[in-house]
């Protein structure tokens, strides 16, 4: 079991390190931001496919939390069950795609998505979810996962 103290720790390095890569990607569209980043060399952006896979690592280590659950053995049930918080657009979207495999396990393990699928960092007006399937083409938006699963895991440590 967590203690509150470790729950809130592990929430500031989640939306700390998260929010540290959308500021980064939004930088870019900032004159002075973006000249800054460019005289300390850096790279233009925020690292879309690392957030994304930090998101789907927290997700699971948050079913772990949610479920008291710390075993290896029911890693998918864990990430289902805290993905379904997320909002309907996502038990919705889990209900016909495997997220776990599909989304999850490609970037841990193969650090690519395992179909094809665009890993976007700034949410786009109107999306319902981080996740999405159109046209044979899977997406990814971190920014709009993001703000759900703070909404979600600010929910969970209500609880602890």
């Amino acid at each position: 079991m967590i203690t509150k103290g470790e729950f809130r720790q592990a929430q500031t390095f989640i939306y700390t390190d998260i929010g540290r890569e959308i500021a980064m990607a939004k930088a870019t569209d900032d004159p002075l931001k973006r000249s800054y980043l460019e005289k300390a060399d850096v790279p233009l952006g925020g690292g879309n496919f690392m957030a994304a896979l930090a998101l789907l690592s927290y997700t699971e280590f948050a079913g772990r939390l949610k479920n008291n659950d710390f075993s290896d053995r029911n890693s998918r049930k864990n990430f289902d069950e805290f993905f379904t918080t997320l909002g309907t657009g996502y038990k919705q979207f889990l209900a016909s795609h495997n997220v776990y495999k599909i989304f999850r396990c490609g970037l841990a393990h193969e650090y690519y998505v395992k179909k094809s699928c665009t890993i976007a960092m700034q949410e786009s007006p109107g999306v319902q979810a981080g996740v999405d399937y159109r046209n044979g083409q899977y997406f990814f938006i971190v920014e709009k996962y993001f703000a759900d699963f703070k909404a979600a895991f600010s929910a969970l440590g209500q609880s602890i």
